[in-house]
């Protein structure tokens, strides 16, 4: 469970310990910094995703433009859940959408033309982002470029 979500919920039962306080002071201090690549993600996802798209169609030659469309879906869902994710420090709110792009890849047999994807669209958020809040962002991005590689 998502440790900020247990302090609310066992808000009533007791307080918070020295160590839950310095994370929830982290946290706090973090969210500025948190909300900024959410909204620069949010703002400019379309001048994003449009270079990882035509890098997708010039690598894959003779792949249906159906399947580079479901790969380009699969990727701007898993940028806003990561995004999501990292603004709410919350890395479990992820699985489902995990256990989707493995549905996904195991019935489209998409996962070459999904780890392209990935590869291209984390290559952009480090290229737009600065390098700190890229960072900030990398470890929610991670499981899906694992999945990929993984699976390829």
């Amino acid at each position: 469970m998502h440790p900020l979500s247990d302090f609310f919920r066992e808000s009533d039962k007791r307080y918070l310990a020295q160590a839950e306080l310095k994370l929830l002071g982290r946290y706090t201090l973090s969210l500025p910094h948190r909300l900024a690549i959410y909204r620069q993600i949010r703002d400019q996802e379309l001048a994003l995703l449009q270079p990882v798209a035509d890098g997708l169609e010039k690598s894959l030659v003779g792949t249906s433009v159906t399947a580079i469309e479901q790969s380009l879906k699969l990727g701007i869902a898993v940028l806003r859940t990561s995004a999501m994710a990292m603004l709410t420090n919350d890395i479990s709110s992820l699985d489902d959408t995990l256990r989707w792009v493995r549905q996904s890849q195991a019935n489209n047999d998409s996962q070459q033309t999904d780890e392209l994807c990935f590869q291209l669209m984390t290559q952009q958020l480090e290229q737009r982002l600065e390098a700190a809040h890229f960072k900030l962002l990398l470890p929610y991005l991670e499981p899906f470029q694992k999945l990929a590689a993984t699976a390829a």
